[in-house]
């Protein structure tokens, strides 16, 4: 029950008597506001009408919250018209506009940066996600040494890194401290050190949860981090996947829970947290020849054209709509074309992200040369930003090469409109038609 960490100053002395059972079946302040409280009472179990009056105080303790933070933003906006910072317009008097530069970890890719609204900002729960290989471990080192750097690169703060795949990878980080050429431009002062990066290995998901939970609210105050990298969230939880499935809905309360101790260190510390998460296979349903049937009447579409209940079914389906919230199939030119993924651990844990970040391999193709013969294509390389409150989608994706300095934007090869008319030039003479019939 973690009442006392959202709202602390809420009085429960009516309501001791619920305590210890909500907090044996993990239910959460969420839960109270968003569940039905009969269902509630059943899974505990607990007086029904106990359980509706303490949901019902929670929301209006919430509410007043709400509205007092409002009037203190409203009051604080009236002190500064009162103390003068109002600029004369037209129309009258109203405050200066006042840019306040946020503090952010750059990329230290001009690209990259602009692609996230200036960087990686403290405060938010990020999500970086994509297949092996796709570079994921070298963007997170290189953020390890950015932090360090003062504003407004950089915080002039520490770094924490939580791995449960294996040791820190000091070989790569001191490579890319050394060829990273932002590095060489600063004074030896601010340069980055290793010295700053504190790593620490989880081999199992109650360790996990121990660091998560105890041991590292009390590292980002001693060592003065401002950057906690946790590479990956995914690997202990899927050591957990081969469990029941009576298991699953504690797996997803776990995960619940581990993501609301990470946003709640970024918030009270105004750190940057950062995760890396693989990904799954996914077959997309949605193009299924078959229509849902449901019994609400509000849904009911036996009244309408086989096509247009086919296509409201797609719309409302969760192919559908994951497509958005993925950074897979986002573009349905280019769906049929691409291996579709998901990011793992399923909606559970992407309703625990502010951002989502998705580091994209094209599928292998081939282009034809001749006869029987198929040429490999290179693969390429993709980043875009799918979700942060911070900075809008990223269209197109941004094309990137893995080097010595970590990961670098490349600028797309335009196609020649010329090359592409001589190919196809032949087809345009007029004497190549000349002899043909049509029916």
């Amino acid at each position: 029950m973690d009442i006392d960490e959202v709202l602390p100053n809420f009085d429960l002395r009516n309501y001791t008597h619920l305590i210890r059972s909500l907090e044996r079946n993990q239910i959460t302040v969420v839960d109270l506001c968003t569940r039905d409280p009969k269902e509630i009472a059943r899974i505990c179990p607990l007086p029904s009408t106990d359980v509706q009056r303490l949901a019902k105080d929670v929301i209006e303790h919430l509410q007043r919250d709400v509205t007092n933070g409002l009037r203190k933003k409203r009051r604080a906006t009236v002190a500064e018209l009162e103390d003068g910072t109002t600029e004369d317009t037209p129309d009258g008097k109203r405050p200066k506009s006042i840019t306040h530069k946020k503090d952010m970890i750059s990329t230290l890719d001009p690209t990259f940066d602009k692609a996230l609204g200036g960087g990686i900002i403290p405060g938010h729960l990020t999500e970086l996600t994509g297949e092996s290989a796709t570079g994921k471990s070298t963007f997170v080192l290189n953020l390890l040494l950015s932090v360090q750097l003062p504003p407004p690169k950089g915080l002039g703060r520490a770094a924490l890194y939580v791995s449960s795949e294996g040791p820190l990878n000091t070989k790569r980080l001191h490579q890319l401290l050394l060829h990273q050429p932002v590095y060489d431009d600063i004074l030896p002062e601010e340069r980055p050190s290793l010295d700053r990066v504190h790593a620490i290995t989880v081999n199992s998901l109650e360790e996990q949860d121990q660091v998560l939970r105890y041991q590292l609210p009390i590292a980002v105050q001693r060592y003065n981090a401002g950057l906690v990298v946790v590479d990956s969230i995914t690997m202990n939880f899927r050591e957990h996947g081969t469990r029941p499935g009576a298991q699953l809905a504690e797996r997803a309360a776990e995960l619940a829970n581990q993501g609301n101790m990470l946003r709640r260190i970024a918030i009270e510390h105004q750190v940057c947290v950062i995760v890396t998460n693989h990904v799954t296979d996914r077959i997309d349903n949605y193009q299924s020849s078959s229509p849902a049937t449901t019994s609400s009447p509000a849904m009911s579409m036996h009244n309408l054209p086989p096509a247009v209940a086919q296509r409201r079914h797609e719309v409302q389906s969760l192919d559908h709509q994951q497509r958005f919230c993925t950074g897979w199939g986002d573009d349905k030119e280019n769906t049929k074309h691409e291996h579709m993924k998901s990011p793992a651990l399923g909606l559970a844990w992407a309703n625990a992200v502010n951002a989502r970040i998705v580091l994209k391999m094209e599928s292998e193709q081939q282009e034809y040369v001749g006869g029987n013969i198929w040429r490999d294509k290179a693969k390429r390389r993709n980043l875009s930003v799918v979700f942060a409150p911070w900075a809008p989608p990223t269209n197109p994706p941004i094309r990137y090469e893995i080097a010595m300095q970590g990961l670098v934007a490349v600028a797309e090869p335009e196609e020649s409109k010329e090359a592409v008319d001589e190919e196809h030039a032949y087809l345009l003479d007029e004497a190549l038609w000349e002899d043909d019939e049509f029916p």
